[in-house]
């Protein structure tokens, strides 16, 4: 599932695109293209009548945008009424990569690129901005958030579009200007966001599904406090899989990924025979947190020892908004197990459908759109919604510990 959209997305960055760049090419030609696609997903059959009316709206809009950015937060917006988290719509330059970076002369060229200057500054007081923002609680949407070292962006709601955007205010790296609009939040639930815009690392138009809440990003990691620990986020190891013994009762297993293809599978395959008739004591943590998912060859191989172990040991298993695809199938899989127990915060919720041969550089050469071909009926309830835990754990401090507690309770 997911690692198919990598995989996607990097043969199209290689590729020329199927469609020339034709004079007069806009937004408009980009629309049309995409709805043709659209209209033969699994998921657009569901949601007819709502994708309809989105699509007279966003075909209206297209008409009167010219800039690459805005052209892109329509597409992506045209998406929204499928409910369907794995499609999305991406730009075809991959952005900012290492050997632009290292080359000062293609680094100029890139700045001068179509991508780069679609950024458009919104004309706006940013001193006066930063000033209103700062007063914002720990608990709103709105206010200052950084990366350390990289970013501080402004979050402020944009009345006239039932949004919110987020412009940079001050940027410790060359490929980001002070003013420069980062990314549109379009509401999807609460605390919950399609961000549209820039990848923070190349400036490649993305987008996906943030959830922001207590003072930060909980997939891209901006934070109101810098010197907050994202216990959401922290696994208590860097490796991809790791076996921990945490204490006489209690094993931790983390599993960062599900991907199903070599040679990240055959380190998956490794892994897991070490992990055969060695799961003795009683209490077994699973760490979640993180896995963008893959698919079932791999995440299989762990179910069936897990499912020998559950009939007479406890699991706890940690998820989080990072948790996506095959991982959240995988988690609720395991939550369906006696003495087994989700915890932490609810899943990404891109768990429904999936990408078979999907992919699409639309009319004007500027865009790919990944889109779905099968859906899993079983999964659809779950659908941007994700996952949800047996018991959420605080922010405030760290999740493996908090389990511990749990588990050490009479």
């Amino acid at each position: 599932m997911t690692q198919k959209i990598i995989f996607l997305l990097v043969l199209c960055s290689l590729t020329l695109s199927l469609y020339s760049q034709t004079e007069g090419c806009n937004c408009s030609d980009n629309v049309v293209f995409l709805d043709q696609k659209v209209r033969k997903t699994p998921a657009y059959k569901l949601h007819k009548k709502a994708y309809q009316q989105t699509y007279d709206e966003i075909s209206e809009q297209a008409k009167s945008v010219e800039n690459l950015y805005d052209c892109h937060v329509l597409l992506n917006s045209l998406l929204l009424p499928i409910n369907d988290n794995h499609s999305r719509v991406y730009s075809t330059d991959v952005g900012l990569t290492k050997d632009i970076k290292n080359d000062p002369e293609k680094f100029a060229d890139f700045k001068n690129s179509k991508l780069y200057t679609s950024y458009r500054q919104p004309k706006m007081d940013l001193d006066s901005l930063t000033k209103a923002l700062q007063s914002s609680p720990k608990e709103a949407i709105t206010g200052l958030y950084s990366i350390k070292e990289y970013l501080t962006i402004g979050v402020y709601k944009h009345l006239d579009e039932n949004n919110y955007k987020a412009i940079v205010l001050e940027s410790e790296v060359e490929h980001w200007e002070r003013g420069e609009l980062l990314s549109t939040l379009i509401p999807l639930r609460k605390n919950t966001f399609l961000s549209i815009g820039g990848s923070l690392s190349s400036k490649r138009l993305i987008a996906y599904t943030e959830k922001i809440e207590a003072g930060f990003f909980h997939y891209v990691g901006f934070k109101k406090d810098v010197e907050q620990q994202l216990f959401a986020l922290e696994t208590l190891s860097d490796k991809t899989y790791d076996r921990l013994e945490l204490s006489d009762d209690i094993t931790y297993l983390k599993i960062g990924s599900f991907s199903s293809w070599y040679p990240a599978l055959g380190e998956a395959e490794d892994f897991y025979k070490t992990l055969e008739g060695t799961l003795s004591k009683p209490n077994l943590i699973i760490d979640l947190r993180n896995n963008g998912g893959g698919g079932e060859r791999n995440s299989d191989l762990l179910l069936k020892q897990i499912k020998r172990y559950a009939k007479s040991n406890k699991i706890y298993v940690i998820i989080n908004h990072r948790t996506l695809s095959n991982a959240e199938r995988f988690a609720l899989q395991l939550g369906r197990l006696d003495n087994t127990l989700l915890f932490g915060s609810s899943t990404n919720g891109t768990l429904a459908y999936e990408i078979k041969d999907s992919t699409y550089n639309l009319t004007c050469g500027d865009f790919v759109a990944v889109l779905t071909s099968k859906k899993d009926s079983k999964y659809l309830d779950y659908e941007s919604l994700g996952v949800e835990p047996d018991q959420e754990l605080s922010m405030q401090s760290d999740w493996v510990e908090q389990i511990q507690e749990y588990i050490s309770k009479p």
